[in-house]
């Protein structure tokens, strides 16, 4: 099939294919005399395309859609367009504020926190894996409503940018494959539901472990079995600790973000203090 009868098919102008077939997303033959031929495949593709551009989707989006990412892709393409919109919303009540209060001064801090909070969880949702990079981004997006305005914080938005930017997360097809079948719940209310557990537990470590006691036991049990560590969720979790001992993680993102916000340092210290209570309580984890 030939440019015309495409751009007609596809409801496209020449101008976007040609720019399609430039980004990639497309591979046309291209026959003796120059004219592209689009084949069956190619014009599918192309439909699709012209679908996902008009929900707003950037091609590096479109691409991991189109390249067998299905699902998990679009799913983080929901989250980023999410992301977007409510950036968008912020700077409207800014605008607005604005307008009331003609404080310059604030609405400029302000709009650099919402900058940088925005600059950290679009790389969040783009170095991890599938639904993982969109549960982790829901996760730390809670803790970056503060403004940055310590030189200390500065330099670990520098450190936390610096680590997102080099870090390399990249798990084996079949590993990524499981992931995006378990974490496929990994949506905002899900997330809420686990926030909410977890600072349930930092609120009173011993407490929540008397009330979990039987789920906390049965749940160490299945870690100790032979059928965890023969099952791909134990390869999963060996390999991610892999990848963040490789990557810094531990060493430097978390401490890191524990400079740039002071509710996740509260937050991952409570979460250190549980630990301690548990492992008091069951010291055959410390292994």
């Amino acid at each position: 099939m030939l440019m015309q009868e495409v751009c007609k098919q596809c409801g496209l102008t020449k101008k976007a294919v040609e720019y399609y077939v430039a980004q990639r997303l497309v591979h046309p033959m291209v026959l003796e005399n120059g004219y592209r031929d689009f084949s069956a495949e190619d014009v599918e593709r192309l439909k699709k395309v012209a679908v996902l551009r008009r929900l707003g989707l950037p091609v590096q989006s479109i691409r991991e859609v189109l390249d067998g990412q299905g699902h998990a892709a679009l799913s983080k393409a929901a989250e980023r367009k999410g992301l977007e919109i409510e950036a968008d919303k912020a700077r409207l009540t800014l605008v607005r504020q604005l307008a009331a209060t003609q404080d310059w001064t604030q609405t400029v801090a302000q709009l650099e926190s919402l900058e940088q909070s925005q600059t950290i969880l679009q790389r969040l949702l783009d170095v991890f894996p599938g639904y993982y990079g969109q549960y982790v981004s829901l996760h730390f997006a809670q803790f970056l409503r503060e403004p940055i305005v310590s030189d200390e914080q500065r330099e670990a938005f520098r450190t936390v940018v610096d680590f997102l930017d080099n870090a390399a997360f990249e798990l084996p097809p079949e590993l990524e494959a499981y992931l995006d079948e378990i974490a496929g719940d990994a949506d905002e209310s899900f997330v809420e539901r686990v926030s909410a557990s977890m600072n349930e537990m930092i609120a009173d470590p011993g407490q929540y472990i008397a009330e979990n006691q039987a789920f906390l036991e049965q749940y160490m049990a299945l870690k100790e079995s032979d059928a965890f560590r023969n099952s791909p969720a134990y390869r999963l979790q060996e390999h991610l600790k892999k990848l963040n001992r490789e990557n810094g993680y531990d060493d430097v993102f978390i401490p890191a973000m524990k400079k740039l916000s002071p509710s996740y340092r509260q937050y991952h210290d409570g979460l250190v203090r549980a630990n301690e209570i548990f492992l008091q309580k069951y010291p055959a984890m410390k292994r």
